[in-house]
């Protein structure tokens, strides 16, 4: 037969584009103790160290399937392909590779009867030696996919397609892959490839993935989308994370033992004009919308900036070794913004951040014809800092003693061209506001215990303002002008 790839699947997309949606009837593809299993129910299925995938020494990469249940109630139709993509064949599910010892249930189940996995994680030996198999990356729920890289934990995920996120007509839809095809590695090599197909009442969609692991593991993500019908927004390489509250958290209390709480502490957009801007993430108690309008993207990520356990004290949950997620764009993708939905939370457990590129153009509805593009999801680490050398790495807010209505902030930044400038050095920091916020007592000056450069100002607001504060700051070398640094970008709100 014909090599297999991405055209292929697009074709099925295309096919499954120009039939009405149909609705899984859950109820159908499982039988109901697995539609109700609890949490430890379902941790209580165990692999088989016999049910892996390619765990024959012949290759660097295994994979492991996921078993359906619990939240992941609807099944995923999984293929192998033949290194050489000359040959497809089935993957039905295959109970022998899980291990159901202890899992108890009060009715029985016919195991050989289910239609399908619910995704798949891989393995590859990153951290160690040959024979340490570490988590690379995993398919597991909707869209949502996650990769990590040299000593890396999870913490941020990422998905296949976003839409309508949090928009106010309309509800959010949250797109499947139905269908994995999985080729597998050729003795020696270092990439992993795979395809997977996409579904859901508004888009169906053809993607292909290549997998490189490293110090910074990265994703190649080729797609093509066909539109039912038209979305209130389309979110494309969309980040999912979590913030419940950092340095920046002093107005909003949180009665917690631990300093700061987050997988993402900021957004950070490379601008098509090669400005970098970084916006530090806030959790309040409203809804926070942002964009950040790009001629051609050029990249953006949600980062984990702090990287000092003490600054977490948090043994469970190693927040200093969750990845950043940064989005390089390829082709396809044109005009549009970047935008940050940042979501009210009480608890860690949940994603609050959802940053994702929305073109600004039309999209192609109901015609045949796809939206193609491509990009490539990096998570790091080690050598983060590249992204911007020269960057903000805390922010500090208070409320100033005496006056309710004026806030008291404090910028660290810090860089190798930072660190190089001693205090006498003729550093300015240009900051500026919306109309309804006023900034004095500007001030910048050498951090001698950091040796970086701190930047201290006052916002003043009116007694009754209710409208959010935009501010910006980057920092400049006199008497030159020359930019030094990234711009900081804050949207400060009063709370309500």
């Amino acid at each position: 037969m014909a090599a297999f790839g991405l055209a292929d699947v697009e074709a099925r997309a295309k096919e499954l584009a120009a039939e009405p949606y149909a609705q899984p009837r859950l109820e159908e593809a499982l039988p109901k103790p697995l539609l109700d299993l609890t949490y430890d129910q379902y941790r209580a299925i165990k692999h088989s160290p016999d049910g892996r995938l390619w765990d024959d020494g012949e290759t660097p990469f295994r994979v492991e399937m996921f078993h359906p249940g619990y939240l992941f109630k609807r099944p995923v139709i999984a293929h192998e392909v033949s290194s050489d993509l000359s040959q497809v064949k089935p993957l039905p599910f295959d109970p022998a590779r899980f291990d159901y010892t202890s899992l108890v249930l009060e009715d029985e189940v016919d195991w050989s009867s289910l239609p399908g996995y619910a995704g798949f994680r891989i393995q590859f030996p990153l951290n160690g030696g040959a024979d340490q198999w570490d988590e690379i990356g995993s398919f597991l729920g909707a869209s949502y996919f996650r990769i990590l890289g040299q000593d890396q934990r999870y913490g941020i995920s990422a998905r296949a397609l976003a839409l309508n996120v949090a928009h106010p007509e309309a509800l959010e839809e949250f797109p499947e892959f139905v269908e994995h095809w999985l080729v597998k590695p050729a003795p020696g090599d270092r990439e992993l490839r795979f395809f997977s197909l996409l579904d859901s009442p508004s888009v169906t969609g053809a993607f292909a993935f290549r997998l490189v692991p490293g110090v910074s593991t990265e994703m190649d993500v080729t797609a093509s989308l066909f539109f039912r019908k038209e979305v209130k927004s389309l979110g494309l390489a969309p980040l999912t994370s979590m913030f419940l509250f950092g340095e920046n958290s002093r107005e909003r209390c949180f009665h917690d033992w631990r300093p700061e709480v987050h997988d993402s502490d900021g957004l950070l957009v490379a601008a098509s004009n090669g400005e970098l801007i970084w916006r530090p993430l806030v959790n309040q108690t409203i809804i926070r919308y942002s964009a950040f309008a790009v001629d051609e993207p050029r990249g953006f990520g949600l980062l984990q900036r702090d990287r000092e356990f003490r600054n977490y004290q948090d043994l469970d949950n190693p927040y200093q070794f969750t990845p950043s997620y940064w989005v390089e764009a390829r082709e396809g993708m044109g005009p549009g913004a970047v935008r940050l939905v940042e979501l009210p939370t009480k608890y860690e457990s949940y994603d609050n951040v959802v940053a994702f590129f929305e073109p600004s153009g039309p999209v192609p509805v109901g015609n045949g014809e796809p939206l193609r593009y491509s990009y490539i999801l990096k998570s790091k680490m080690h050598l983060e800092e590249s992204l911007s050398p020269e960057r903000a790495v805390a922010t500090y807010v208070g409320v100033d003693p005496f006056f309710n209505d004026t806030r008291r902030f404090a910028i660290d930044f810090n860089g190798p061209t930072l660190q190089g400038l001693d205090r006498h050095s003729q550093v300015f920091a240009e900051i500026t506001s919306s109309t309804n916020g006023f900034v004095t007592e500007n001030r910048c000056f050498k951090n001698e215990h950091t040796g970086g450069w701190r930047v201290a100002f006052k916002l003043d607001t009116d007694d009754h303002n209710t409208d959010p504060v935009e501010l910006r700051c980057f920092l400049k070398l006199l008497p030159e002008g020359r930019t030094l640094t990234e711009t900081w970008s804050y949207l400060w709100h009063p709370e309500v």
